[in-house]
Protein backbone atom coordinates (compact mmCIF):
# COMPACT_ATOMS: atom_id res chain seq x y z
CA UNK A 1 0.00 0.00 0.00
CA UNK A 2 1.24 3.44 -1.21
CA UNK A 3 0.40 7.12 -0.35
CA UNK A 4 -0.34 7.23 -4.11
CA UNK A 5 -2.53 4.58 -4.51
CA UNK A 6 -5.31 5.54 -2.20
CA UNK A 7 -5.05 9.64 -2.20
CA UNK A 8 -7.78 9.83 -4.69
CA UNK A 9 -10.00 7.94 -2.82
CA UNK A 10 -11.14 10.16 -0.16
CA UNK A 11 -13.31 7.72 2.01
CA UNK A 12 -11.35 4.90 1.85
CA UNK A 13 -8.15 7.88 2.64
CA UNK A 14 -10.11 9.22 5.74
CA UNK A 15 -10.98 5.48 6.48
CA UNK A 16 -7.32 4.51 7.10
CA UNK A 17 -5.76 7.48 8.31
CA UNK A 18 -8.61 9.21 10.68
CA UNK A 19 -7.91 12.26 8.67
CA UNK A 20 -8.91 14.02 5.46
CA UNK A 21 -6.49 14.49 2.59
CA UNK A 22 -6.20 17.89 3.22
CA UNK A 23 -4.97 17.27 7.33
CA UNK A 24 -2.89 14.52 6.04
CA UNK A 25 -0.98 16.98 3.96
CA UNK A 26 -0.86 19.98 6.50
CA UNK A 27 0.40 17.12 9.03
CA UNK A 28 2.96 15.57 6.32
CA UNK A 29 4.54 18.68 6.30
CA UNK A 30 5.40 19.14 10.05
CA UNK A 31 6.33 15.06 10.23
CA UNK A 32 8.45 15.58 7.19
CA UNK A 33 10.97 17.73 9.13
CA UNK A 34 11.83 15.63 12.12
CA UNK A 35 11.87 12.38 10.17
CA UNK A 36 14.48 14.41 7.71
CA UNK A 37 16.30 15.44 11.05
CA UNK A 38 16.03 12.30 12.92
CA UNK A 39 17.33 10.12 9.66
CA UNK A 40 20.51 12.62 9.16
CA UNK A 41 21.31 11.94 12.58
CA UNK A 42 20.63 7.99 13.20
CA UNK A 43 20.11 4.87 11.40
CA UNK A 44 16.84 3.05 11.11
CA UNK A 45 18.08 0.98 14.08
CA UNK A 46 18.33 4.34 16.34
CA UNK A 47 22.16 4.22 16.27
CA UNK A 48 24.25 7.56 15.76
CA UNK A 49 25.06 7.71 11.73
CA UNK A 50 28.73 8.32 10.97
CA UNK A 51 28.00 8.79 7.10
CA UNK A 52 25.16 10.51 5.09
CA UNK A 53 22.31 8.88 4.05
CA UNK A 54 22.89 7.81 0.46
CA UNK A 55 19.10 6.60 -1.66
CA UNK A 56 16.18 5.25 0.17
CA UNK A 57 16.64 4.94 3.72
CA UNK A 58 13.69 3.05 3.99
CA UNK A 59 12.97 0.92 0.75
CA UNK A 60 9.60 -0.51 1.71
CA UNK A 61 8.15 2.98 2.21
CA UNK A 62 10.07 4.76 -0.20
CA UNK A 63 8.23 8.60 0.30
CA UNK A 64 8.04 10.32 3.68
CA UNK A 65 4.56 10.31 2.82
CA UNK A 66 4.53 6.55 2.53
CA UNK A 67 6.18 6.71 6.34
CA UNK A 68 2.95 8.71 8.22
CA UNK A 69 0.58 6.38 6.15
CA UNK A 70 2.25 3.50 7.71
CA UNK A 71 2.16 4.76 11.40
CA UNK A 72 -1.49 6.47 11.21
CA UNK A 73 -3.35 3.32 9.37
CA UNK A 74 -1.27 1.63 12.33
CA UNK A 75 -2.91 3.60 14.94
CA UNK A 76 -5.90 4.12 13.37
CA UNK A 77 -7.22 0.41 12.38
CA UNK A 78 -5.22 -1.49 15.55
CA UNK A 79 -4.39 -4.24 12.89
CA UNK A 80 -2.12 -7.48 13.71
CA UNK A 81 1.15 -6.81 13.08
CA UNK A 82 1.02 -9.81 10.76
CA UNK A 83 -1.81 -8.19 8.89
CA UNK A 84 -0.10 -4.76 8.55
CA UNK A 85 3.63 -6.41 7.49
CA UNK A 86 1.30 -8.04 4.57
CA UNK A 87 -0.36 -4.29 3.64
CA UNK A 88 3.25 -3.10 3.10
CA UNK A 89 5.03 -5.82 1.41
CA UNK A 90 7.27 -6.71 4.95
CA UNK A 91 7.35 -9.31 7.90
CA UNK A 92 6.37 -8.74 10.89
CA UNK A 93 10.21 -8.22 12.51
CA UNK A 94 10.48 -5.37 10.42
CA UNK A 95 6.93 -3.83 10.91
CA UNK A 96 7.27 -3.68 14.91
CA UNK A 97 11.14 -1.55 14.89
CA UNK A 98 9.68 0.86 12.45
CA UNK A 99 6.35 1.63 14.51
CA UNK A 100 8.45 2.05 17.40
CA UNK A 101 10.70 4.73 15.43
CA UNK A 102 7.52 6.39 13.60
CA UNK A 103 5.89 6.83 17.30
CA UNK A 104 8.23 8.49 18.89
CA UNK A 105 8.68 10.90 15.74
CA UNK A 106 5.05 11.73 15.89
CA UNK A 107 5.18 12.51 19.68
CA UNK A 108 8.29 15.05 18.63
CA UNK A 109 6.58 16.53 16.20
CA UNK A 110 3.16 16.71 17.82
CA UNK A 111 4.93 18.26 20.79
CA UNK A 112 6.64 20.57 18.62
CA UNK A 113 3.53 21.99 17.54
CA UNK A 114 2.35 22.52 20.79
CA UNK A 115 -0.50 19.67 20.57
CA UNK A 116 0.33 17.22 23.15
CA UNK A 117 -2.23 17.46 26.39
CA UNK A 118 0.00 18.68 29.44
CA UNK A 119 1.08 15.49 31.73
CA UNK A 120 2.74 17.24 34.76
CA UNK A 121 0.01 18.17 37.04
CA UNK A 122 2.27 20.97 38.64
CA UNK A 123 2.32 23.12 35.19
CA UNK A 124 -1.31 22.79 34.38
CA UNK A 125 -1.96 26.20 36.44
CA UNK A 126 -0.40 27.96 34.06
CA UNK A 127 -1.51 25.41 30.58
CA UNK A 128 -5.35 26.59 32.05
CA UNK A 129 -4.86 30.27 32.65
CA UNK A 130 -6.61 31.16 29.56
CA UNK A 131 -9.60 28.95 30.16
CA UNK A 132 -12.68 29.61 32.50
CA UNK A 133 -14.48 26.40 32.24
CA UNK A 134 -12.96 22.32 32.01
CA UNK A 135 -14.40 19.12 31.52
CA UNK A 136 -12.93 16.52 33.92
CA UNK A 137 -13.39 12.44 33.05
CA UNK A 138 -11.80 9.05 33.09
CA UNK A 139 -12.38 7.17 29.95
CA UNK A 140 -11.29 3.19 30.18
CA UNK A 141 -9.42 0.83 27.24
CA UNK A 142 -10.05 -2.95 26.78
CA UNK A 143 -6.56 -5.11 26.96
CA UNK A 144 -5.98 -8.91 26.86
CA UNK A 145 -6.66 -10.85 29.65
CA UNK A 146 -3.28 -11.19 31.21
CA UNK A 147 -1.99 -15.09 32.29
CA UNK A 148 -0.57 -13.93 35.46
CA UNK A 149 -3.18 -13.65 38.50
CA UNK A 150 -1.83 -10.44 40.74
CA UNK A 151 -2.13 -8.53 37.22
CA UNK A 152 -5.51 -9.88 36.47
CA UNK A 153 -6.43 -8.28 39.17
CA UNK A 154 -4.53 -5.02 38.87
CA UNK A 155 -6.48 -4.91 35.30
CA UNK A 156 -9.60 -5.87 36.39
CA UNK A 157 -12.56 -2.95 36.81
CA UNK A 158 -15.89 -4.42 37.44
CA UNK A 159 -17.09 -2.03 34.44
CA UNK A 160 -15.11 -2.85 30.98
CA UNK A 161 -13.31 -6.25 32.85
CA UNK A 162 -9.31 -6.22 32.30
CA UNK A 163 -8.46 -2.38 30.94
CA UNK A 164 -6.13 0.69 31.31
CA UNK A 165 -7.59 3.78 32.27
CA UNK A 166 -6.81 7.75 32.18
CA UNK A 167 -8.15 10.46 33.40
CA UNK A 168 -8.13 13.41 31.22
CA UNK A 169 -8.92 17.30 31.03
CA UNK A 170 -10.89 19.03 28.03
CA UNK A 171 -11.95 22.33 27.22
CA UNK A 172 -15.47 23.52 25.76
CA UNK A 173 -14.58 23.27 22.27
CA UNK A 174 -12.86 19.58 22.90
CA UNK A 175 -9.74 20.15 22.93
CA UNK A 176 -7.75 17.71 25.50
CA UNK A 177 -5.96 19.83 27.90
CA UNK A 178 -4.61 17.23 30.26
CA UNK A 179 -4.07 13.72 30.26
CA UNK A 180 -2.82 11.22 33.79
CA UNK A 181 -0.77 8.42 33.68
CA UNK A 182 -1.76 5.12 32.37
CA UNK A 183 -3.02 3.18 35.37
CA UNK A 184 -4.10 -0.24 35.59
CA UNK A 185 -8.39 -1.07 35.53
CA UNK A 186 -8.86 -1.70 39.44
CA UNK A 187 -7.72 2.21 40.06
CA UNK A 188 -10.93 4.30 40.36
CA UNK A 189 -10.94 7.41 38.82
CA UNK A 190 -11.00 9.83 42.15
CA UNK A 191 -8.02 7.43 43.47
CA UNK A 192 -5.93 8.74 39.89
CA UNK A 193 -6.52 12.73 41.06
CA UNK A 194 -5.20 11.62 44.15
CA UNK A 195 -2.78 10.59 42.84
CA UNK A 196 -1.99 12.68 40.36
CA UNK A 197 -3.60 15.87 42.61
CA UNK A 198 -4.68 18.77 40.01
CA UNK A 199 -2.85 22.29 40.46
CA UNK A 200 -5.54 24.62 38.86
CA UNK A 201 -6.02 28.45 38.89
CA UNK A 202 -8.11 30.32 41.20
CA UNK A 203 -11.51 30.53 40.04
CA UNK A 204 -11.91 28.33 37.56
CA UNK A 205 -14.91 25.62 36.91
CA UNK A 206 -14.65 22.14 36.75
CA UNK A 207 -17.20 20.02 35.50
CA UNK A 208 -17.16 16.46 36.67
CA UNK A 209 -19.94 13.17 37.20
CA UNK A 210 -20.63 11.84 40.08
CA UNK A 211 -17.74 9.34 39.99
CA UNK A 212 -15.74 12.06 41.19
CA UNK A 213 -17.61 12.78 44.53
CA UNK A 214 -15.62 14.27 46.99
CA UNK A 215 -12.90 15.50 44.30
CA UNK A 216 -12.44 19.70 45.05
CA UNK A 217 -9.43 20.85 43.84
CA UNK A 218 -8.10 24.17 45.92
CA UNK A 219 -9.43 27.08 44.13
CA UNK A 220 -11.77 25.50 41.81
CA UNK A 221 -15.70 25.64 41.71
CA UNK A 222 -16.75 22.20 41.04
CA UNK A 223 -19.69 21.60 39.36
CA UNK A 224 -21.44 18.06 39.55
CA UNK A 225 -25.19 16.12 39.29
CA UNK A 226 -26.97 16.21 42.10
CA UNK A 227 -27.71 12.14 42.67
CA UNK A 228 -31.16 10.69 43.40
CA UNK A 229 -31.39 10.87 47.33
CA UNK A 230 -31.95 6.90 48.26
CA UNK A 231 -36.34 6.66 48.19
CA UNK A 232 -36.79 10.06 47.26
CA UNK A 233 -36.99 11.90 44.31
CA UNK A 234 -34.88 14.94 42.98
CA UNK A 235 -36.69 18.38 42.52
CA UNK A 236 -37.66 20.26 39.68
CA UNK A 237 -35.07 22.74 40.18
CA UNK A 238 -32.24 19.75 40.93
CA UNK A 239 -33.24 17.98 37.65
CA UNK A 240 -33.26 21.33 36.13
CA UNK A 241 -29.41 22.18 37.49
CA UNK A 242 -28.74 18.59 36.23
CA UNK A 243 -29.98 18.91 32.71
CA UNK A 244 -27.58 22.28 32.56
CA UNK A 245 -24.53 20.50 33.51
CA UNK A 246 -25.18 17.55 31.62
CA UNK A 247 -25.60 20.01 28.42
CA UNK A 248 -22.01 21.24 29.05
CA UNK A 249 -19.59 17.95 30.23
CA UNK A 250 -21.33 15.87 27.21
CA UNK A 251 -18.43 18.26 25.48
CA UNK A 252 -15.96 15.86 27.35
CA UNK A 253 -17.48 12.71 26.21
CA UNK A 254 -17.28 14.69 22.81
CA UNK A 255 -13.69 14.80 22.87
CA UNK A 256 -13.02 11.44 24.13
CA UNK A 257 -15.12 10.03 21.11
CA UNK A 258 -12.32 12.32 18.87
CA UNK A 259 -9.58 10.94 20.38
CA UNK A 260 -10.95 7.20 20.54
CA UNK A 261 -11.75 7.02 16.41
CA UNK A 262 -7.19 5.67 16.63
CA UNK A 263 -9.32 2.12 17.45
CA UNK A 264 -5.89 1.39 18.84
CA UNK A 265 -7.02 3.32 22.12
CA UNK A 266 -10.40 1.78 21.38
CA UNK A 267 -10.06 -2.12 20.61
CA UNK A 268 -8.66 -4.73 23.06
CA UNK A 269 -4.79 -3.55 23.24
CA UNK A 270 -2.38 -6.54 22.14
CA UNK A 271 0.53 -4.88 22.79
CA UNK A 272 1.87 -5.53 26.15
CA UNK A 273 4.69 -2.80 26.52
CA UNK A 274 3.06 -1.03 29.27
CA UNK A 275 5.16 2.78 27.67
CA UNK A 276 3.69 2.11 24.68
CA UNK A 277 -0.04 1.88 25.94
CA UNK A 278 0.48 5.14 27.23
CA UNK A 279 2.77 6.26 24.16
CA UNK A 280 -0.44 5.49 21.57
CA UNK A 281 -2.87 7.62 24.34
CA UNK A 282 -0.76 10.51 24.12
CA UNK A 283 -0.39 10.30 20.25
CA UNK A 284 -4.32 9.75 19.96
CA UNK A 285 -4.77 12.82 22.12
CA UNK A 286 -2.21 14.73 20.20
CA UNK A 287 -4.01 14.13 16.37
CA UNK A 288 -6.95 14.87 17.66
CA UNK A 289 -6.08 18.38 19.16
CA UNK A 290 -4.24 19.36 15.57
CA UNK A 291 -7.51 18.44 13.68
CA UNK A 292 -9.27 20.85 16.41
CA UNK A 293 -6.93 23.41 15.93
CA UNK A 294 -6.83 22.91 11.85
CA UNK A 295 -10.92 23.40 12.15
CA UNK A 296 -10.43 26.21 14.84
CA UNK A 297 -7.70 28.29 12.30
CA UNK A 298 -10.40 27.77 9.17
CA UNK A 299 -13.14 29.09 11.12
CA UNK A 300 -10.96 31.97 12.15
CA UNK A 301 -10.00 32.71 8.46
Amino acid sequence: MRYYMIKKNLPQFQSLTGMTRETFEEFLFHFEQDWHEHITNYRLDGKPRKRLARGAVCVHLPATADKLLFILSYLKNNPLQEYHAASYGMTQSQVNPLIQLFTDILIKTLKRLNELPEENTLRLIHTLKFYSDILLDGTERPIERSQDEELQRECYSGKKKHCLKNNLISSLDKRILWLSKTYYGSVHDKKICYLQPLKLPLGIFIYQDTGFTGHNPEGATVLMPTKKPKGRELTKEQKQQNKEISSVRIGVEHAIGGVKKYRIVKETFKCRKFDFQHKVMLIACGLHNFTISLKTNAIAI
